[in-house]
C-alpha cells in the first residue's frame, strides 16, 4: 500500500467511535427495550427500529466518508452529529423516565459521535480527503 493510499489516524478513529457510539445506543436501547415499550405503549419491536435505522444510516455515511474517501459526505455525518448534540437536551428528562443508567449511555453514544465528527474534519482526514481531487 501507498503512502497516498494509506488512511490517517484521524480517520481510523472516525470510524472507530462512529462505529462505538451505534453500538452502545443499540445496546442500551435493547436493554431497556422493554421498558421503552411499557413506557410508551408500543410494540417492542417498534422500539428498536430506530436505533438500528439510525445506525444504518450513520454507518453508511460514515463508510461513504472513510472508505470511498468521499469529502462531501462528511456534511451529511455532520447534520447526524447536530442532531444527536439536540439529543442532548432530554437527557434530563430521559433520566427521569428510564433512569440514570440508560440516561448515562446515552450521553455516552452522543458523546462518541461528536468525537467521530470532530477527527472527520482534522487537518490530516481533510488532506485525505481531499487527495482525490488532487490526483
Amino acid at each position: 500500500m501507498s503512502k497516498l493510499s494509506e488512511r490517517p489516524a484521524a480517520i481510523v478513529w472516525f470510524e472507530r467511535t462512529l462505529l462505538a457510539s451505534q453500538l452502545v445506543r443499540i445496546v442500551n436501547v435493547s436493554v431497556n427495550a422493554t421498558a421503552m415499550a411499557a413506557l410508551l405503549g408500543v410494540d417492542k419491536r417498534s422500539i428498536l427500529i430506530g436505533p438500528y435505522a439510525n445506525a444504518m444510516i450513520a454507518l453508511g455515511l460514515g463508510l461513504v466518508v472513510s472508505r470511498a474517501r468521499v469529502g462531501f459526505a462528511r456534511w451529511f455525518v455532520a447534520v447526524l452529529v447536530g442532531f444527536e448534540l439536540l439529543g442532548l437536551a432530554g437527557i434530563p428528562e430521559v433520566a427521569r423516565m428510564l433512569g440514570a443508567p440508560f440516561a448515562a449511555f446515552s450521553t455516552l453514544a452522543i458523546i462518541l459521535m461528536l468525537a467521530a465528527g470532530v477527527l472527520m474534519f482534522r487537518p490530516q482526514a481533510s488532506a485525505w480527503l481531499n487527495q482525490n481531487k488532487a490526483d
